[in-house]
């Protein structure tokens, strides 16, 4: 009997109202497991640096989290980080079984573990394994179950307690420390003294100890918690008390707005205000992988993190978004939501669904689809699928049976409230009578369309959204019984396969196509594009739906994304942008909806199996400090042939080396509550054009050529750029390409060219002295030809001339001869007459006189014609004599008359001889010239040399 009270007490507190709100929001949680870190599924303890970085001790090692990515640091072969903390110094303090030291990154801002233990001198070491890191007074204190070992920066010291702490504590600059068979113990200075006594605490040993005003409240294991105020303690009572005792707390701390969060071993996490009234609470049963919590954080952030069992959560405590979804029944697509001071009434396409102290239950006969639920007056009606209903705790009363009530809405017609409603097949009107309320009055018989959305502009026009097709415009009677008249819009933008969404702005109609806006020129009476608005809200895309919220601000909703816009007649400004991707169940296409809630000044976000609370007033939000910023934590290239990486410092001016040119860029920027940003990024030096990035937060460019680049990253959203960061660096030109390369090569280039310009000189000049010297050749040649031809005819012609001429002297030479012969004998003759005594004789002594001065001796004639012959025929006689020396004078007379060619005859004449003297003179020249019978002694003398 007293298990069936617990279960039933638990069930009951689990669903109770939180924060004055029927249904029990509680934080976003986002899940982290092994899967997602690759590292051990338990984790034992958080911490965080002052950049906003998260750590976890896991069971491999010690795991960081930058928002974008893991990265697993071991510090030595299977041990199982049980303690971390982050140091304002920057080092990430680690402790283990028997092992602890710290992390400290190095130039290429990776984690290098730096072991302690082996300063620790003089200590026995006894499973000794680290629970706790506190720093205090400028020490580390590492605590495990039996001692104590303190780091003062430059020598460890080991301590072994004779108390066995379970656990050590730090506030303000006191420290305390549970004992594990003991009290509450408080450190003096000198040592550990006792504190508080199990007694004090209801047997209990403390977990947790957070401040409390006016003292502290320590949180027990499985006896509750108590406020000690400084001189006494008192019980912390909560509603969950028992809850708390059953699950045992394990883990509790204060977050920076006052809130306590406790860690159970067995039911997740609770979050309790000062007065012990339980705000959120989420566990296996909503949205935790995992009920047992090894360690609490809470973030610069003000949100929580939870080291896990099995893996790692992330709540999202200090957000205005808040989620619901029931936990034993799967109630739909949800399409309205009416919350109320007690209760709230959920309309889905499962049915009507009411939510009253914490139970969830559907309103019999009401299981189909639900399209609304409003509350007029005092009235709440509901819109389903078989017609139109009133409301009254979990009782329904038919009010029309036409089906398929999709809207309804509240119009003002010549100073009358009416409700129009929009069926499958109708448009309905309600009127409200004093005393009755609200009653169906009638149809519009003349149109008959299914009507999703209505609205009513400003000139009594009535515009109706069809489920499907189109629009309409509609104008009824007085009396609001038909249609007078009707207009129907295929598109918004001549395109009939785009839709046409209706909403209503600022009292002004408003259409969308998914692309621009649109709007009613009822000048021209004509649809036109909203250019003030497109100008404006140029970037939301598939906008469906827009529900007014309150003081000019509206929520526009496409199927992926929520933006609230503060709207007036000349300004649209985007406030908040909210992504579906937050949530475990986005709404079906077309169907998301907000639904304002004047009482709590708060949205509700209707989703697939779930709803979301948006807070409009963001004063009850924490607020913090800290400042994100955008880094660069990561600088490695690759080279791409052999694919060997580097790592490079982040400093500026790396200087890259040329093959390694495959440059990937990681970025870090610590924001964990959803894409609320986006990231680009530009390379100057390759392009001045932003690239927009991944939520991966890292940049690769494949291969860079050398030169000189900036890199540049931006984190922006709708209000503008949130952070940069910008890095300059390097690639190296590649050898072949550098300046001593490039002088080589123009070195080269240079002798080449000149060598190339000496060849094609050389090669030219050869043809051209080939072409000379053929032409130079031929043409000597032809001189040659013709000198030869010159030659030949002077010779021929001197031949001619020597003939002539040797016949001519020869000719002389005998006329000479023969004369000097006549000349003789007429000087023989006179001399006889002399002597006969004819003539007188002084008369033929001077005839005689006259003849010997001008009378040549036969000798001397013959001499002058050997000399001119010897002259004109190449020294004849002289090669002749040389030849045969035995030749007398009277052969060379022979040789050279035969050599003149001259008769026989003519030679005896010549030689004053008879023929036969001459016959025998040949004959005794032939023998010395050692002629043959055969040979022509003329031919001979003629042909000689």
């Amino acid at each position: 009997m007293r298990k069936l009270v617990v279960l039933y007490l638990f069930v009951l507190f689990s669903y109770l109202p939180c924060n004055g709100n029927p249904i029990p929001f509680s934080p976003i949680v986002k899940n982290f497991s092994a899967m997602d870190y690759h590292a051990g599924s338990q984790n034992w303890a958080i911490t965080q640096d002052e950049r906003g970085v998260m750590y976890f001790g896991n069971n491999t090692g010690l795991l960081e989290y930058d928002g974008s990515r893991w990265t697993l640091y071991p510090i030595q072969a299977g041990a199982v980080v049980r303690a971390v903390y982050a140091s304002p110094d920057g080092r990430i303090y680690v402790g283990s079984f028997e092992e602890f030291g710290y992390f400290e990154r190095n130039k290429e801002n990776r984690l290098v573990f730096h072991a302690l233990k082996q300063q620790v001198k003089n200590f026995d070491f006894h499973n000794d394994e680290i629970w706790t890191i506190v720093e205090s007074d400028g020490k580390i204190i590492f605590q495990s179950f039996g001692s104590f070992f303190i780091y003062n920066g430059e020598t460890t010291t080991g301590y072994r307690s004779k108390e066995l702490p379970l656990n050590l504590f730090q506030m303000g600059n006191q420290l305390y420390s549970q004992q594990i068979n003991g009290g509450l113990l408080a450190f003096t200075g000198k040592g550990f003294r006792p504190f508080l006594s199990r007694e004090q605490l209801g047997g209990g040993e403390v977990t947790a100890l957070v401040p409390y005003p006016g003292g502290m409240l320590l949180l027990t294991r499985n006896h509750g918690g108590f406020i000690y105020d400084g001189s006494k303690v008192t019980p912390w009572q909560t509603l969950y008390d028992s809850e708390l005792k059953h699950h045992s707390i394990n883990r509790g701390m204060m977050t920076k707005d006052s809130c306590y969060v406790i860690g159970t071993l067995s039911n997740g996490v609770y979050a309790f205000n000062r007065k012990g009234e339980l705000l959120w609470k989420v566990n296996a049963d909503n949205q935790l992988e995992n009920n047992t919590v090894l360690g609490l954080y809470c973030d610069l952030n003000n949100n929580v993190w939870v080291a896990l069992d099995y893996g790692v959560a992330y709540i999202r405590s200090n957000s205005l978004v808040y989620y619901f979804e029931p936990v034993h029944r799967k109630m739909g697509m949800v399409y309205d939501v009416l919350v109320r001071k007690d209760d709230a009434y959920i309309a889905s396409n499962q049915g009507l669904y009411r939510l009253e102290d914490g139970q969830l239950s559907i309103l019999p006969g009401l299981e189909e689809q639900a399209w609304t639920v409003g509350q007029w007056g005092d009235q709440v009606i509901c819109g389903h699928n078989r017609g139109t209903f009133q409301i009254s705790g979990m009782q329904s009363q038919l009010m029309s049976d036409i089906k398929g009530a999709m809207c309804l809405k509240e119009l003002q017609i010549e100073n009358h409230s009416l409700l129009l409603q929009g069926t499958y097949t109708y448009l309905n009107v309600y009127k409200n009578k004093p005393g009755v309320g609200w009653f169906f009055s009638n149809s519009i018989d003349n149109f008959s369309h299914m009507a999703k959305n209505i609205e009513m502009d400003h000139r009594g026009n009535i515009w109706v959204e069809h489920m499907r097709k189109g629009l309409y415009k509609v104008r009824l009677d007085p009396q609001l019984k038909e249609v007078i008249d009707l207009q129907k819009y295929t598109s918004l933008n001549h395109r009939s396969d785009t839709p046409c969404y209706l909403f209503k702005i600022n009292g002004r109609i408003v259409f969308s196509d998914g692309e621009k806006f649109y709007t009613y020129d009822d000048i021209a009476d004509s649809i036109i594009p909203y250019e003030l608005m497109n100008d404006q809200l140029g970037p939301l895309r598939g906008i469906h739906t827009v529900n007014y919220m309150s003081d000019d601000q509206y929520w526009f909703l496409s199927d992926r994304e929520a933006y609230l816009v503060h709207c007036t007649l000349t300004n649209f400004e985007i406030r908040t942008r909210l992504s579906f991707a937050t949530f475990n169940n986005l709404p079906i296409e077309g169907r998301a909806r907000m639904v304002y809630d004047k009482r709590r000044n708060c949205s509700y976000l209707c989703l697939n199996n779930s709803l979301a609370r948006i807070k409009n007033d963001t004063t009850e939000r924490y607020r913090s400090p800290a400042t994100t910023s955008l880094w660069v934590s990561q600088l490695y290239a690759a080279d791409p042939l052999s694919g060997e990486v580097k790592n490079y410092p982040i400093i500026p001016n790396n200087r890259i080396e040329a093959n390694y040119n495959d440059i990937t860029i990681a970025l870090t920027y610590p924001v964990y509550n959803g894409n609320t940003y986006a990231v680009r990024y530009r390379l100057e030096g390759l392009s001045n054009k932003w690239i927009e990035g991944l939520p991966t937060m890292k940049k690769e460019y494949a291969g860079l050529s050398f030169g000189d680049y900036r890199f540049k990253a931006e984190v922006y959203n709708e209000h503008g750029v949130l952070s940069s960061v910008e890095l300059p660096f390097s690639v190296l030109r590649p050898w072949y390409l550098s300046y001593v390369a490039i002088i080589s090569y123009v070195v080269v280039l240079l002798v080449s060219l000149f060598i190339l310009l000496y060849l094609v000189y050389a090669y030219t000049k050869r043809k051209k002295d080939k072409v000379i010297e053929r032409q130079r050749a031929n043409h000597q040649a032809e001189i040659d030809r013709q000198e030869k031809k010159i030659i030949e005819l002077e010779k021929e012609q001197l031949e001619v001339e020597l003939r002539f001429k040797s016949k001519e002297v020869s000719g002389v030479v005998m006329t000479n001869i023969a004369h000097q012969e006549f000349l003789a004998s007429l000087k023989e003759e006179i001399q006889q007459q002399k002597l006969q005594g004819q003539y007188s004789r002084k008369n033929l002594d001077k005839l005689l006189a006259m003849l010997n001065q001008n009378l040549v001796s036969n000798e001397e004639s013959w001499a002058m014609f050997q000399t001119n012959f010897d002259r004109i025929h190449e020294n004849f006689f002289r090669n002749l004599k040389e030849q045969f020396p035995e030749l007398t004078p009277g052969d060379l007379r022979l040789c050279a008359l035969l050599r003149l060619n001259l008769p026989t005859k003519e030679i005896a004449k010549l030689m004053n001889i008879s023929i036969r003297g001459v016959d025998a003179a040949r004959y005794r020249l032939r023998k010395k010239l050692n002629l043959s019978q055969e040979s022509s002694l003329t031919d001979f003398m003629i042909s000689f040399k």
